[in-house]
């Protein structure tokens, strides 16, 4: 059987934007593998998306747009389909805040944005806040004024790596494999974690911290910097080192370790370790920003990192991230403003759709299985099911999808083109189109061309083309839509060092330290552990096949020391429990597991009865408006 390769790239939510080699075959499947001429990617990708090709050739993949009829869906004509639409909108033309745009980030790239384009133009209601890592995004710009860190490669250049709670075997393989030859060098890591099952294999060092209580280690190591003192470039660098001072001296140590869970001999090593000879690379995880005091946990990390000397070095930074879009051009946001949108918060987006006024009539979503994803999905069901018409964006009966009343197929990655970028390198890629996708499935900007055009007052898409050349002419990015196509990648122009010279993005150039340390939500008795929705090795959120994810209940990890298991049967039913409800699982005893926390892997799909989303009550992090899933306490009973 003859074959064909092509250089295209990952689009999905993932911060490698791995360069791909799609091997197509004469039967029209395909198999992915890494890219070997691609200086990040290096040849080899993940797991995940070795496996995408299943995705393509799924028999449950829906290949035409289907209408609801009763329990069921009916299939219709695209003509008949975008009609439906174009009624509702036409409708609401001139009230369009009761239309809702849900836009997810379920895949990535310039043409991607059509959707925020389109119904900016309409002036949409439309979403704010995060499901992810916005509060520390947030966090990140109040320090430093811009959110920047020195490049990946950059932590080989480390004497010591201290990884704030982020999972090497998990989250990038590319880091991953960074990170293993830094210490095949003569670097040493440090993991501090209340879940750091998978890193063993990465860390010379590992501290088991209280979930959500980075602030306070982070704190009494500034506390230890201070007293140890300060070089003068840093005094100088920074506009309110001594607000930073005044509160830490009321501090004291011992009640801040307890505040967190951590030893003083684990507390004095940590802070060895950021005050030895050589540079020390920080890199903060994307779940410690994820709770009520998530953006307060970054700040007192990128203090700890000033403090220490180890910002505007090689090998030192604080490792966050990058924005995935700083290397094109914002054309998506052309005409946006020109009508005034109604925002509703995404952490608690079911009730805000219920309590909209005026009322949600509308709702469209592409790019994002929300109903899965976000905190209380059975209220967003409820809140569906009272909106008048829904429009799905899918490729399965997810379970967003499945409360459609209409669902529109879409292509996915290998069967349209777009350009991208990372949030963790500045490598820009051209993810090709190698193949048409199956049946009546259309690409988004397709969808949107023909319902814009369609409209009693048309809304007209920008070129494609144009839109793609556009995108790429930006000061740190000096490539071709053509020169790109031909390639496949391209490196944007950026310092190795973020913040050299100690220059920082504010407005007077200097850096700001964090000027509070919020306690501790009270802990109420009755829920003793802090659920915990990690990511997983499996599956990118619920970006899985129908079916994939086996029988049986989903599991849940939880150490054999956690006082819990004194107080459950585990020869009867065990249920994790919080104040929405409960859901029955089976655990695993895991001691990688802090005892106060219990810990199950993202993604399960709900119509298999395996996500724990519903029972997470909304709540919103202290910055950017971010989802604090970590903070939902719960309890196990039989």
């Amino acid at each position: 059987m003859s074959t064909t390769e092509f250089v295209s790239a990952c689009t999905r939510d993932c911060p490698d934007c791995c360069s791909i080699v799609v091997t197509k075959n004469e039967d029209g499947s395909c198999s992915f593998k890494g890219n070997p001429e691609h200086p990040f990617t290096k040849g080899f990708i993940c797991a995940k998306t070795a496996k995408y090709p299943q995705m393509l050739t799924h028999p449950e993949r829906i290949t035409q747009p289907l209408v609801r009829s009763g329990a069921g869906y009916w299939p219709v004509t695209w003509d008949e389909a975008l009609d439906l639409v174009t009624r509702r909108i036409d409708k609401l033309r001139n009230k369009p805040e009761r239309i809702l745009h849900m836009k997810g980030h379920g895949y990535r790239g310039v043409l991607a944005g059509v959707s925020n384009w389109f119904f900016g133009r309409l002036g949409s209601s439309t979403l704010s806040g995060s499901p992810c890592d916005e509060a520390g995004i947030v966090a990140s710009e109040a320090d430093f004024g811009v959110l920047d860190t020195n490049h990946p490669e950059d932590l080989q250049n480390a004497s010591r790596i201290v990884n704030w709670g982020r999972d090497f075997s998990r989250f990038s393989v590319h880091q991953a494999a960074i990170v293993k030859a830094a210490r095949k060098a003569g670097t040493k890591v440090l993991t501090i974690s209340p879940a750091y099952g998978g890193n063993e294999g990465f860390s010379d060092e590992i501290v088991l911290i209280r979930p959500g209580t980075d602030r306070f280690l982070a704190a009494a190591l500034c506390k230890g910097l201070l007293t140890r003192g300060v070089a003068a470039e840093i005094r100088d660098a920074a506009a309110n080192l001594s607000t930073l001072e005044s509160l830490v001296v009321g501090m004291e140590t011992n009640d801040l370790l307890e505040a967190c869970g951590v030893s003083r001999a684990d507390f004095e090593m940590v802070l060895d370790w950021y005050t030895a000879d050589g540079p020390t690379a920080s890199v903060i995880g994307w779940g410690l920003q994820r709770y009520l005091h998530g953006g307060e946990n970054v700040r007192w990390i990128d203090a700890v990192v000033m403090l220490s000397g180890n910002v505007g070095i090689a090998g030192g930074g604080a490792h966050y991230n990058i924005s995935s879009g700083r290397n094109f051009s914002k054309w998506s946001d052309d005409g946006a403003a020109d009508k005034p949108r109604r925002t509703l918060p995404v952490h608690n987006i079911g009730r805000a759709i219920m309590r909209a006024e005026p009322p949600i009539e509308m709702i469209w979503v592409d790019g994002g299985n929300f109903i899965n994803q976000m905190p209380a999905g059975d209220v967003m069901v409820e809140a569906f099911g009272r909106c008048e018409f829904v429009v799905a964006v899918d490729t399965f009966f997810t379970d967003t999808a499945l409360r459609a009343d209409l669902i529109l197929p879409c292509a996915l990655m290998t069967e349209r083109e777009d350009v991208l970028g990372s949030c963790l390198h500045d490598w820009v890629a051209h993810s090709a189109k190698v193949q048409d996708p199956p049946g009546e499935v259309r690409n988004d900007w397709d969808i949107l061309e023909d319902l814009g055009k369609r409209l009693a007052e048309p809304v007209l898409l920008p070129d494609r083309e144009e839109t793609l050349a556009r995108g790429l002419q930006t000061p740190n990015l000096k490539v071709t839509l053509d020169e790109l196509r031909a390639k496949g990648f391209a490196k944007a122009d950026w310092p190795v060092v973020a913040f050299e010279n100690l220059e920082f993005g504010h407005a007077d150039g200097k850096f700001r330290f964090v000027e509070e340390l919020s306690p501790e939500p009270e802990e109420p008795a009755e829920y003793p552990l802090n659920l915990l929705t990690l990511i997983s090795r499996k599956t990118i959120h619920s970006q899985l096949p129908p079916g994939d994810e086996g029988e049986g209940l989903p599991e849940v990890y939880i150490s054999s020391q956690s006082p819990m298991l004194e107080k459950v049967d585990r020869d009867k039913p065990v249920f994790v429990v919080s104040q929405r409800g409960r859901i029955e699982v089976r655990l695993v005893l895991d001691d990688t597991v802090h005892p106060e926390a219990v810990v199950v892997r993202r993604g399960g799909w709900m119509r298999y009865g395996k996500g724990l989303n519903p029972l997470v009550v909304p709540a919103e992090t202290d910055m950017g408006g971010g989802t604090a899933y970590y903070s939902q306490r719960v309890r196990l009973e039989s």
